[in-house]
């Protein structure tokens, strides 16, 4: 004779193993954009590139970017976190998104906004990076795309740009899409340091914590209605030099080929370090 279960206990097992699901989900949601930690980061060794901290802004798709990136930045000793990127249907449906840990309330996109859904979406989520470098005092930091290549000797180069820069500087493009960057250079003696003239691109950019102030009130101004690209925006700053912006030609960090547009000023890398772990692109 079967006995029949409580309903109760049916009750207790169907809570049981929603809460279980939800567990997992965040787990799993926390570890595809938790910060890559390796041996060196846990020594607090953040200056590997001479910045106190690195962000790879990555799209929740880009898993199999997201990989790459962190054997690339593991074969290269550098720590680094990932950071969430905004996405075209965060901005369509705004009442849904969920904010981050340390995130800003922002204002919603008007519904009938006339710049591009993607166009809003970059802008915001460099927007929330600024906010993050303000949010958590840091000195400096260095902002990625998920699909750049690296020079293989970056650390090295670095380390002796790092102590050319002037203390004041607020920007620096470690990787630019310009044929004009070197036109000012930065002393007779140095040939790879510049002071930006239109560097265009945010796939590789470093920012001080007085950068990121002044960024953030500025586009705070222009949110939730820009009228032109995060790109484009950023360009009207450093060209009438409203920040001290420099730039590092030729680039030690590049967009993929996979990710580059056919009307983009294109650089290669001298010793590239995707070549050298064995990627094709």
């Amino acid at each position: 004779m079967l006995i029949k279960a409580p309903p109760q206990r049916f009750l207790r097992l169907k809570i049981f193993v929603f809460l279980t699901a939800i567990c997992v989900f965040s787990l799993t949601g926390t570890y595809m954009f938790s910060s890559y930690i390796d041996t060196m980061s846990k020594n607090g060794n953040y200056l590997t590139l001479g910045f106190h901290h690195v962000y790879v802004v990555s799209e929740r798709t880009h898993e199999q970017r997201r990989r790459e990136m962190a054997q690339i930045m593991r074969f290269q000793g550098i720590p680094f976190g990932f950071h969430p990127a905004t996405s075209a249907h965060d901005m369509d449906n705004p009442k849904a998104y969920t904010y981050w840990l340390g995130e800003d309330r922002w204002a919603y996109p008007m519904p009938n906004h006339t710049e591009s859904s993607e166009m809003l979406a970059y802008f915001r989520t460099h927007m929330n990076i600024v906010s993050d470098i303000v949010r958590l005092h840091l000195p400096s930091a260095l902002v990625l795309s998920d699909n750049v290549d690296l020079e293989l000797t970056i650390k090295q180069q670095m380390s002796e740009i790092i102590k050319t820069l002037p203390s004041t500087w607020e920007i620096l493009f470690l990787g630019h899409c310009s044929r004009l960057e070197t036109t000012r250079p930065l002393s007779p003696t140095n040939d790879r340091l510049f002071i930006a003239s239109s560097p265009d691109c945010t796939f590789a950019y470093a920012l001080t914590l007085q950068g990121a102030h002044r960024l953030r009130r500025v586009f705070n101004n222009m949110w939730p209605n820009p009228n032109k690209s995060f790109d484009q925006a950023l360009g009207d700053m450093v060209r009438p030099m409203y920040l001290e912006a420099y730039v590092i030609d030729p680039p030690l960090i590049t967009q993929a080929n996979f990710a580059r547009s056919q009307n983009e000023s294109l650089y290669t890398l001298r010793n590239s370090t995707m070549v050298k772990m064995g990627y094709t692109n």
